[in-house]
């Protein structure tokens, strides 16, 4: 009978026990322990023994710079697990190899310079996966192998030189890819080929000064492209074929002097472009043909000194044009464009100088008051001269001078329609009652 009391008592209390709360931790419910901001150095082999029950596993902003090869082998039910801002310079092979559940981990702010070819290896159901700000150099090819379920990656803030294609072979739900801040220089054709679901890709703040044709072709479903701060000083016709459901694309601030003809033909779905930063002198009439759904151009800080109006025909959605910081001379050539974003009551923000002038002004200021001919406005010179604030003053006056004549004209009107009326209307009363009398 004792015997079985003691059975008894031992399986009821074994949920417990797998469920007891880490001594360095808190814990709010028996899934979810709070580690973080301890200051651990150290984290013993047998910490999360007594921890089976854990979901959530949180050691972030710690001092810890090693980690035993078993620490984690109890926690075969953990979903999360959290290692940001610790000094980890590398980890053993095996670390994760027992958690089979685990969705979620963070790697962020620590000293990584590469990792093993096969810690990933076992975390099949593994989602997001974050190992930003380390000082990560290289990766084996095979390191995301396992990873076909993962859907956001962000290796931002690193030391990447160059892209293996080998990475992303197996990552085919992946949909946000963030390679920001690191120090790549080119983009080859094929590197992104697998990434089939990826919608969103973050090669900002690089060095990029080259990128192959088609590298972004077999992505059907990307739909954000940011390229900016980079070193890109052309875009030529073939680099975006394919990347038809792109929306947003950011080149701003790179180093473009030129953009071919048909650089965005293929971008149809394309309703957001920042071209804005750049050295750019002339954009072809042609450019934008297919960009009827674009709703936002940047074009500021470029070396613009006119655009054509071809390029603007197409644009019938667009809702924001900025043109500010441009050189832009006030000729009857951006008449036209002036006459065009009038129409779309758009403000571009902009300012220009007469030809042969160097007094800058505000476009509308100017172009308002331009003689052009319609027909042969490219070929017209503008017969405006340069205000003075003198002249303004006036202008306003006279104007209100006569605003307040003509209101009273109007008021002198409507008092004589309404005396007249009454008058005519009195004796339509009269009428009928002569007649009874009568």
């Amino acid at each position: 009978m004792g015997r079985l009391v003691w059975f008894l008592l031992i399986v009821g209390l074994s949920p417990v026990m797998t469920a007891m709360c880490p001594s360095i931790c808190q814990c709010s419910t028996n899934q979810t322990a709070d580690c973080s901001s301890k200051k651990l150095m150290l984290v013993s082999s047998d910490t999360f023994k007594l921890s089976g029950n854990l979901l959530v596993l949180q050691l972030e902003n710690n001092l810890i710079s090693s980690l035993s090869a078993n620490v984690f082998s109890s926690l075969t039910n953990l979903k999360r697990l959290d290692l940001d801002q610790n000094m980890l310079k590398d980890l053993p092979e095996s670390l994760f190899m027992s958690l089979h559940e685990l969705t979620i981990l963070y790697l962020n702010e620590n000293m990584l310079t590469t990792l093993p070819a096969k810690i990933f290896s076992n975390l099949e159901n593994l989602i997001i996966l974050w190992l930003q700000k380390n000082k990560i150099e290289s990766l084996p090819s095979e390191i995301f192998k396992s990873q076909k379920n993962l859907k956001t990656l962000n290796l931002i803030n690193n030391a990447l030189s160059k892209l293996d294609k080998e990475w992303f072979n197996s990552l085919v739900n992946l949909e946000f890819l963030a390679l920001s801040n690191n120090q790549l220089v080119t983009i080859e054709e094929d590197t992104f080929s697998k990434l089939i679901n990826l919608k969103n890709l973050s090669l900002h703040h690089n060095q990029i000064r080259s990128i192959q044709d088609r590298a972004f072709s077999q992505m059907p479903k990307l739909e954000i492209l940011w390229l900016y701060d980079n070193k890109l000083v052309e875009i030529n016709d073939g680099i975006f074929i394919g990347a038809t459901s792109i929306r947003a694309l950011s080149l701003y601030n790179n180093q473009l002097t030129t953009i071919s003809s048909r650089a965005f033909e293929t971008l149809t779905n394309l309703e957001q472009i920042y071209l804005d930063g750049n050295l750019l002198t002339s954009l072809d009439s042609s450019l934008l043909n297919s960009q009827n759904k674009l709703r936002m151009l940047e074009l500021q800080d470029n070396k613009l000194t006119s655009v054509n109006f071809e390029l603007l025909k197409p644009l019938n959605s667009l809702r924001t044009f900025n043109l500010s910081g441009n050189p832009l001379i006030c000729d009857c050539a951006l008449w036209d464009v002036w006459l065009w974003w009038n129409a779309h009551f758009l403000n571009p923000m902009a300012t220009c100088r007469l030809p042969e002038a160097s007094v800058i002004v505000s476009i509308r200021e100017q172009l308002q008051n331009l003689t052009c001919n319609p027909e042969k406005s490219t070929n017209v010179q503008p017969t405006i001269k340069v205000q003075n604030a003198d002249d303004v003053k006036n202008l306003i006056v006279g104007c209100l001078v006569i605003l307040i004549i003509i209101s009273a004209m109007l008021t002198g009107i409507l008092i004589y329609i309404r005396l007249y009326k009454a008058k005519y209307h009195v004796q339509d009363m009269l009428l009928p009652l002569e007649a009874e009398r009568n």
